[in-house]
């Protein structure tokens, strides 16, 4: 999930954006229904990547995004 938080260190690049969809559905990878394809996504130091990651947004700041379980679950 997107939060309204923006964060400032950030340590490994996880990977990115596999599949870019607006449409509601159940899809495998990395997709997003927020970000383009491309888009990267990395862990935040101090923090578990299980719990939150941080994703770059197109003007570079870092932005959390925490972990509500399995999609389609």
């Amino acid at each position: 999930m997107v939060t309204d938080e923006y964060v400032t260190v950030i340590e490994n690049e996880l990977g990115e954006v596999t599949k870019y969809s607006d449409v509601e559905g159940i899809y495998s990878s990395n997709f997003s229904n927020a970000y383009k394809k491309g888009t990267k996504f990395y862990s935040i130091k101090g923090i578990s990547s299980e719990e939150a990651i941080a994703i770059q947004e197109p003007d570079g700041k870092y932005r959390k995004l925490v972990n509500n379980g399995k999609y389609g679950k």
